[in-house]
């Protein structure tokens, strides 16, 4: 067993595997090389500093994105990363929430790879957690997230329409609890707000089903349009028209 003490993290094999850039969104070319720049230079003096290798394994290999985020800050003060957030000038609230699902999106796939096959693969777990927080400085949403927790895997749940329902309305639930406290506590409003963001980046996954009552009462009977309501899930509509689906089932018996 590897003394995680004495173990440098940052020792890779000679590999012939040609990197390639991660997919970027074009109006922020400058978070991409920023982050890889920093994820670079983090693991040059990470390298030379015995009393983080233990930090640095551990990132590595749990995989916890709280122990990435203690590395990152071990190397890189608030100060830094609120002064290479400025990069993100510009940036709109949708925007950094398209950024923000890409970043997180990038940083799955390579925990998924293992950041121990290559050095490009662990590069990019690093820079996407610090592009990750470049976002979350400049949004002014902290992570909130804490050491244990599951994050969603966005690429199963596209692929489970079945367990991304349930995700929602786990999430729908969270939500209605934190609601009742965010106007008394800072900490659950700005958990409330990722919460609510968390829904609809999730909602965004899933077809979008509208029902036009008069159409569909004209063409089929009142027992084949119920059935057909049935098999809709409310939690996939938005809110204003999870009511017009709900009035509907309700009128039809």
């Amino acid at each position: 067993m590897k003394n995680n003490n004495t173990t440098n993290p940052f020792e890779f094999e000679q590999s012939n595997i040609t990197s390639t850039e991660s997919r970027r969104l074009d109006y922020t070319p400058a978070l991409i090389d920023r982050s890889n720049q920093r994820a670079s230079d983090l693991m040059m003096q990470v390298s030379k500093k015995p009393e983080l290798f233990n930090l640095a394994n551990k990132a590595i290999d749990d995989g916890a994105p709280q122990d990435l985020i203690d590395l990152i800050k071990a190397v890189y003060d608030d100060d830094q990363i609120k002064a290479d957030s400025k990069v993100l000038d510009g940036c709109d609230d949708n925007q950094l929430g398209r950024l923000l699902e890409s970043r997180r999106s990038d940083r799955s796939k390579s925990k998924k790879k293992n950041p121990r096959s290559n050095i490009q693969v662990c590069k990019t777990y690093i820079s996407s957690m610090y592009a990750e927080l470049l976002i979350r400085e400049y949004w002014n949403k902290p992570y909130t997230g804490q050491a244990g927790s599951a994050e969603i895997d966005i690429d199963s749940l596209k692929d489970d329409q079945d367990a991304l329902s349930r995700k929602v309305k786990s999430l729908q639930s969270k939500k209605s609890r934190l609601g009742k406290i965010a106007q008394y506590d800072i900490n659950a409003k700005r958990e409330l707000q990722d919460v609510e963001a968390e829904i609809a980046r999730l909602n965004a996954l899933r077809p979008t089903v509208r029902v036009s009552a008069k159409t569909l009462i004209k063409d089929i009977g009142i027992d084949q349009l119920r059935d057909m309501l049935k098999g809709i899930d409310p939690a996939s509509l938005p809110e204003d028209e999870q009511a017009k689906l709900l009035d509907l089932m309700q009128k039809l018996g």
